[in-house]
């Protein structure tokens, strides 16, 4: 794992409000010349610790009026069965978020849809005829209040 200085938590911080900052802003944030903030960045992406630039979509805007959360269990947990289910995930691009987690359900997935019957319709054809699901709960979300997925940067 590398060392995050003083200087790379401030230049993290700085992307993940806005990854579109220009070389002397990012300088500027970090305190360094532009041309060393860059080169920070650039080391930072190479070793892993910035995965990818991305930007935040209201998925209202784009028409998903539903957003759920849904646990899932695998009616069978051998590695084909999560394996493929892992790569349908992957493919499937109603399904922005996606982790395989430990406790009462296998899955959490982040599905968006236009509509309920979008939603309904969407189930029938990713649980029920695609994978064996033994049970999945859908929590519908009313209102973000926390999105985005900036991390906090530790000392």
């Amino acid at each position: 794992m590398r060392k995050i200085d003083k200087t790379d938590r401030r230049l993290l911080q700085a992307i993940q409000e806005n990854a579109l900052l220009t070389a002397e802003q990012l300088g500027e944030a970090c305190g360094l010349s532009p041309t060393a903030a860059l080169k920070r960045r650039k080391k930072l992406r190479s070793d892993g610790v910035i995965e990818r630039d991305s930007a935040v979509v209201s998925p209202r805007a784009l028409g998903f009026d539903i957003m759920a959360l849904v646990m899932v269990t695998l009616d069978r947990e051998d590695r084909g069965v999560i394996d493929r289910f892992n790569q349908d995930i992957r493919n499937t691009p109603q399904i922005t978020q996606a982790y395989y987690i430990t406790g009462d359900a296998d899955f959490v997935l982040f599905i968006v849809a236009r509509d309920m019957d979008e939603y309904d319709q969407f189930t029938r054809e990713f649980f029920y005829d695609r994978h064996p699901i033994k049970t999945f709960k859908t929590c519908v979300v009313l209102s973000a209040v926390k999105s985005g997925g900036a991390l906090p940067i530790p000392d």
